[in-house]
This record gives C-alpha cells, structure tokens and sequence, in this order.
C-alpha cells in the first residue's frame, strides 16, 4: 500500500506529520543554499518577481516549520494563528507566483495603500491628542484662575462657610506617536496605491486556475477557510469563548478547548499548501523537488476538499 493509499484508511500521527515537515522544510532550505538562488540584483522585472517568489515560499515554509512546533506543544490558539497566517501566505505566493511580475506590481500598490492608510491614522491620532490636550490645558487655566479666586475669597472671609475647589480637570499626557513610514512610501515612488484584498487574489486565482496549471476547483473555499479561522483563533470573539465552557448543572470555565482534530488537520492542509507551492516554485529555478512532491501526494486532500483520512462517518470539527 502507498504512503497516500494508507492515508485514506488512518489519519497521520504526530509523529508523521512533523517528520513530512522537516522533509519539506529541508529540501526548501538547502533549494534556497544553492547558486540557483544567488540572483545578481539588475533590478529587472523578471529578477523583482523571481526574489519575491522565492520570499513568499520561504514565509510560507517558515509558518509551517513555526506550525509544526506548536502543534507538537499544544499551542491550541497558536496553531489556528498561524494556519491562518499559512492560508493567507499560500494565496499570496500562489498569486505572485502565477501572476507574475504584473501581480507582483499590483501586490506593491497595496502595501503602499497600507502604508498610506496606517500613517494617516497615525496623523489622525495625533491631530486628535493634541486637540484633547489643547481643550484640556485651556480648562485647566480657567479652573486654576477660579480655585484662586475661591481660595482668596475663603482666606478674606473666614467667618462665611468655605468654598470648594472646583475639580482640576485632567491634562492627557499620552506621548503622539511617533510613527513614520513616510520614506517607505516614497520608496515606492510613483506607483499608484491601490487596496488588494485576500477575496480578491483568490478570485483572480481562480479565474487563473484552469489555464495555468493551479487546477480545475474555484479557490474560493481559501477565503472560505480564511474567515473561518479568523472567527475561531486569530480574533477575540464569542466563538473561542463559547470553546470552553463544560457544561453541566453547573457551568466551569476550562483552561482550553476540548482536544479534536482540528491542530491535527490544520497542519496536514498547511503542509499540503507549503509542498504545493514549493513544488512550483523551486521547479521554475531548476531545483529538484523529490520530497515537495512526495508529501504534496500524501497530504493532497479529496477532491471535496476534505483531508485525505476523514470518512463521511467522522464527526466535523
């Protein structure tokens, strides 16, 4: 029986899945030693698109290598952390990769839109704390030259009742921060901002997939599993609340939720994203990829989308 035959009667342990992962992350790291990836820097289109290729192969075996490592110490909420981050690292290098230096163009614009976005509101906080601080010192003046007044008149008239201060009004001393990313900005020069959402890489993947290779399934199940993960660890909601209540006559507060697969099944789809991603990528710079397509084979889910060792009887996590 196959390593991906065996796969569809037993889930992988443990054990498997962190040795397929330092197989992957192996033959990744000792790709990128090579002179096949000692790029002479000419600045050209190919040469910015090809680094970034790369990079973006990298994050993604650096995730999963970071993955593996707290699935193995049972970091429940750092595991669906970074598989989310994996998620979202697959699209990205899976759109840079298929898209080419015109994706890689489009990927620029909206980092800088961000940049642009995160120093406005950085403006925006400081323009209001100094406003704050401004109405704040100026009450402060009018409450310091009344407490005078109130303080003469009670000294002159001791035989009437005394006068309370008036409460002194409080001054922010928060410091305006000092965020400036206005040179990172610049460096991109006169390439236009634009926003570039994950929904939106992965319906342009899609449109890609059937012509260029990626396969013949919508992606749009990425976004999918992105939101969900966002609901269920990455954001404070009352979802991951909700996980550990044991209910009973009386409700107690559990110190994590209740063990299932899903550490297990987030690993085996980031192992399967990785292997899939570094099989293109390190193939296109004449790197062979023995092991990235030994364990895409065997982490490769059903064509429902399913890992490969859940039957229809298990229970969904």
């Amino acid at each position: 029986m196959t390593e991906a035959a065996s796969r569809q009667q037993f889930r992988p342990t443990p054990k498997e899945l962190s040795e397929a992962t330092n197989r992957l992350v192996a033959e990744i790291d000792a790709a990128f030693a090579t002179d096949r990836w000692a790029i002479l820097d000419t600045g050209t289109p190919q040469v910015k698109w090809r680094v970034y290729d790369g990079a973006a192969l990298r994050y993604c075996a650096q995730l999963l290598r970071e993955l593996g490592v707290a699935a193995d110490a049972g970091l429940e909420y750092a595991v669906r952390t970074l598989a989310r981050n994996a998620l979202e690292a697959t699209v990205l290098s899976l759109y840079i990769h298929f898209g080419g230096y015109e994706a890689l163009t489009a990927v620029a614009q909206a980092a800088k839109h961000g940049l642009e976005g995160l120093q406005e509101e950085a403006d925006q906080i400081n323009g209001r704390l100094a406003a704050a601080r401004k109405q704040a010192r100026t009450r402060l003046k009018r409450v310091q030259a009344r407490n005078a007044h109130i303080a003469r008149r009670n000294l002159s008239r001791p035989d009437l009742p005394p006068k309370e201060l008036i409460p002194v009004p409080y001054v922010p001393q928060l410091a305006p921060s000092r965020l400036d990313v206005t040179a990172l900005i610049a460096g991109f020069g006169p390439l236009e901002a634009k926003p570039l959402s994950l929904s939106q890489m992965v319906d342009q993947l899609s449109e890609w997939a059937p012509q260029r290779g990626i396969g013949q399934e919508s992606l749009r199940s990425f976004y999918l599993d992105y939101r969900i993960l966002s609901t269920i660890g990455t954001h404070a909601s009352m979802h991951v609340l909700d996980e550990l209540f044991v209910l009973g006559d009386y409700v107690r507060i559990a110190a994590q939720p209740t063990p299932n697969d899903t550490v297990l099944q987030l690993w085996d789809y980031a192992l399967y994203y990785t292997s899939y991603v570094a099989e293109r990528v390190l193939s296109v710079a004449g790197c062979p990829t023995p092991e990235s397509t030994r364990v895409r084979i065997w982490s490769q889910p059903r064509p429902d989308g399913q890992p490969s060792w859940r039957r229809e009887t298990d229970q969904t996590t």
